[in-house]
């Protein structure tokens, strides 16, 4: 015989459940939902308003309830709502009715308005996963940048707290901080049957809810579920240094790798040898891979076109991406000033700047190394930044460089070398040097080690 001990009636606690998404498409919905917790008895009734607070009956689903084994019981609710509002961050109330008190409780895409500086992500099962032996696949749940040691994390399945199936670790350091993660493993039968799965994030600040379900996963992939092809010109600085062009080809948004085919060729047909890398995991847990070959420079200089093949069993028909460089505007070999440390920061004796400024130059792909009495300088020691629009008739590029080092090494005169690398340039590189005797820069001579490997075209 087994006793069952009767709770005392309670309200139920609500807690509001997003969508894993960050955004949603102009023409796409948002689904969002509610979680009723710790009520009883068994008689709430769940029901939405918008804003105005208008009553919406449509696209709404609520889940049966279950008990807990404190005999307390639990349900869920969810509806579909215009992407626009949403990305307007407009309000919608999700209101519960229950003999022991009404609630109501307001979700919300407050992704720029947290109520802690912390980051929360949901990670879906990988379909590849499911088709292994045990049939079954993780829902990963991570919190970091948490100010306190003392967070929890809770799983719901339908609304219903579940005390086995997952694991979770310890919160471990997290710079100043702490990040703590929960793994939850589930059966191909319960993810096709659209269970909604709930990881909660709790602690003395804040509770957090984020949900996903088979449904959801179809909602959080990017550019409609669809793969993705995107092809990646080769930066100018390896092909200086090599005297090849890479050619990359990305491939994203891939359930599984399976069956996936990459081959780059050129346009009269010809192959190229093609390397595809491994596969690489993206926030929405979906896979990602890179394919890449290597062609003359000169063939990519003068405008040869490139196409790279992708066929994959979730495609219909192949996808050819084409990639070929960008000849518009007329070149302009950029103008390369280097500005020795400010006498104001060399009185303070705590370091010295070497600035090299670069102007003027079209296409805006470039390279900037420096040297030391001639040597390479490590690339930490120095931070280039990206380059700006100078003007728009015609279209012109600046940039500089920074280069941090000791006052002591300025003073010692060490000589201090930019060198700029531009397709415009003649000999498309040049570098210019200033030191503490001069405090001048000058032009010296270039000599760059070039690649062994350069590729010769036939």
């Amino acid at each position: 015989m087994v006793t069952v001990t009767s709770a005392n009636p309670a309200a139920p606690v609500l807690f509001p459940l997003r969508p894993c998404c960050d955004h949603a498409g102009i023409d796409e919905s948002v689904t969002i939902g509610c979680l009723a917790t710790d009520f009883l008895p068994d008689s709430l009734t769940l029901t939405w308003n918008d804003q105005n607070n208008a009553s919406i009956s449509s696209a709404v689903k609520t889940f049966p309830s279950v008990s807990s084994s404190s005999g307390t019981y639990s349900t869920s609710t969810q509806v579909s709502v215009p992407g626009t509002d949403w990305n307007a961050q407009l309000s919608f109330y999700c209101l519960a009715k229950h003999s022991s008190g009404n609630k109501e409780q307001k979700v919300q895409n407050n992704k720029c308005l947290p109520s802690e500086p912390f980051f929360m992500t949901l990670h879906v099962p990988s379909k590849e996963n499911f088709e292994g032996s045990y049939r079954n696949s993780t829902i990963i749940c991570q919190a970091t940048k948490v100010h306190t040691r003392q967070t929890t994390i809770q799983w719901l399945k339908d609304g219903a707290p579940l005390q086995s199936g997952f694991a979770t670790q310890d919160p471990v350091q997290d710079g100043s901080k702490y990040a703590i993660t929960s793994e939850l493993t589930v059966i191909d039968k319960d993810w096709n049957a659209n269970h909604l799965y709930s990881c909660i994030v709790k602690n003395d600040k804040f509770v957090e809810v984020m949900n996903t379900s088979k449904a959801f996963e179809n909602g959080c992939r990017d550019d409609e579920n669809e793969i993705m092809v995107e092809v990646i010109p080769p930066p100018f600085a390896d092909i200086f240094i090599s005297k090849s062009a890479k050619l990359t080809c990305r491939v994203r948004n891939m359930v599984t790798t399976d069956g996936l085919s990459v081959t780059w060729v050129k346009k009269n047909g010809k192959e190229l040898e093609t390397t595809v890398g491994q596969r690489k995991i993206q926030e929405n847990g979906l896979y990602a891979v890179e394919a890449t070959a290597t062609t003359c420079a000169d063939e990519w200089e003068r405008g040869d076109i490139f196409i790279c093949k992708v066929s994959h069993p979730d495609v219909i028909f192949p996808i050819e991406k084409p990639l070929q460089k960008e000849n518009k505007g007329a070149r302009h070999a950029p103008s390369i000033y280097v500005l020795p440390p400010p006498s104001e920061q060399l009185a303070l004796r705590e370091g010295a700047t070497v600035t090299c400024l670069v102007k003027g130059f079209f296409p805006q792909d470039f390279f900037v190394n420096w040297l030391q009495n001639g040597e390479p300088i490590g690339a930490s020691k120095y931070i280039t930044r990206e380059p700006v629009l100078e003007s728009k008739q015609p279209e012109l590029f600046f940039t500089y460089s920074t280069l941090n080092i000791n006052e002591q090494e300025w003073s010692a005169g060490n000589d201090y070398t930019c060198v700029v690398g531009h397709e415009a340039l003649p000999l498309q590189v040049a570098q210019k040097t200033v030191d503490k005797t001069t405090g001048k820069p000058t032009s010296v001579n270039v000599s760059l080690v070039l690649s062994d490997t350069a590729n010769t075209c036939y």
